[in-house]
């Protein structure tokens, strides 16, 4: 037994024995809501086996009467000195969103260059993961938007309409990203407002990818998430042509091919769709709104192969796929890291820890404040320090369990 089994550490399955006990409902119960074995609710409690999939996740959370967050502790990421400067600009982002600039600001707005500009460099920060950066930023550029769309006309209203689209579909899916759905939706309700307000399909994309990804982190929400990724990308594709909108309907596509995985259906589709529309790119016209996604090509679409075949527990597919894709041609240190966290789920799958542990570190190094805020590397993490040899557990696996919060 290694220290690390006679300490206090965390990993879901102890919330699951939790919340099951406080319930008053016996494992077997459990495994009958949630479509399990009662054998895998006791692994899962006692920590045996790692709860490493969206698909599990979600049914135990249904079956519990809980959130994600309450069943994977997101209480617990907003301690996390690296995320502080986000979490605590939460509550102006809130009023931001809310009054839509109708606030006490007296100082003029910014104009629309100076806008544009924090805008890109908003959505780079954001690919980059680096939301302590990011939020504090959120909240003054969303209320300058709305301010110059009330006091413009023509051309320039339209602009600021495009920059605030921009601006809330960042804002959305960084609030995805740190645990805040509700809030998160209500960001793409206003990139939704702004697509109205424009035309074009790029903002109408953003907005369903980003509802989709809400939803496919919300208990008995999986159809309503393919939902949202295939009726709008069915809507629009017949006026796709400009570069952001291939981009963010080609992102599209491949968040419904991983709600797709994550239902147990076929993902292929979707991401052989995606793949064609990354084909495209070279040829597109670059268009005039300032939305896209340039995270969206080639590479991704083979990343988010590897992510979908990790939803259906293939192991060996993930591992087959990692070498036809070069890490440095993801633009984007998230997908980076992504990248190096699906090699590593694989490995530990297949109980290759050694391999498993140096995946994780490369992509810990990649996006820190990303990877260290993923439950699937927290389950992992824990699963290692309880099963894997004492060499590792005393070293950088140790240490890795520290800086993700599994050992407390």
């Amino acid at each position: 037994m290694s220290d690390y089994q006679r300490e206090e550490g965390r990993f879901v399955g102890q919330r699951v024995r939790q919340i099951r006990a406080r319930r008053g409902i016996s494992q077997q119960v459990l495994a009958d809501r949630a479509g399990l074995s009662r054998g895998a609710i006791s692994k899962y409690e006692i920590g045996e086996r790692p709860i490493d999939s969206r698909r599990t996740l979600l049914a135990l959370a249904s079956a519990l009467g809980v959130t994600m967050g309450e069943l994977t502790g997101y209480e617990q990421d907003r301690l996390d000195p690296s995320a502080v400067g986000f979490h605590a600009s939460v509550p102006d982002i809130e009023v931001a969103l809310w009054t839509q600039g109708n606030t006490t600001h007296t100082a003029p707005p910014r104009t629309l260059d100076e806008l544009t500009a924090t805008a890109r460099r908003t959505a780079e920060l954001r690919i980059a993961c680096d939301y302590a950066a990011l939020g504090p930023m959120l909240a003054p550029l969303l209320t300058d938007c709305y301010r110059q769309i009330n006091d413009a006309h023509g051309a320039e209203r339209d602009r600021a309409w495009d920059v605030l689209a921009m601006i809330a579909h960042t804002t959305a899916a960084a609030l995805k990203a740190r645990g805040y759905g509700a809030l998160s939706w209500t960001a793409a309700q206003e990139a939704e407002n702004a697509a109205r307000n424009i035309g074009g399909t790029a903002a109408l994309a953003a907005t369903a990818f980003a509802r989709s990804q809400v939803l496919l982190s919300q208990p008995g929400s999986l159809p309503a998430a393919l939902a949202h990724a295939e009726r709008t990308a069915e809507k629009i594709a017949a006026d796709v042509r400009t570069v952001g909108e291939i981009e963010t309907y080609g992102m599209l596509h491949l968040q419904a091919s991983l709600v797709t995985a994550t239902l147990g259906g076929d993902p292929v589709p979707h991401l052989n769709e995606a793949a064609e529309q990354a084909d495209r790119l070279s040829h597109a016209d670059p268009g005039r709104s300032i939305l896209r996604n340039p995270t969206f090509g080639r590479a991704n679409v083979q990343l988010w192969r590897m992510s979908a075949a990790m939803e259906r527990r293939e192991p060996g597919e993930v591992l087959a796929l990692a070498p036809t894709l070069v890490p440095e041609d993801l633009p984007a240190k998230g997908r980076h890291a992504q990248y190096f966290v699906e090699i590593g789920r694989a490995h530990a799958q297949q109980r290759n820890y050694r391999d498993s542990l140096h995946a994780l570190l490369r992509a810990e190094h990649a996006a820190p404040q990303h990877v260290r805020n993923m439950v699937h590397v927290r389950e992992l993490v824990g699963h290692m320090m309880r099963k894997a040899r004492r060499d590792l557990t005393t070293g950088e696996l140790g240490r890795l369990a520290q800086r993700v919060g599994v050992v407390v």
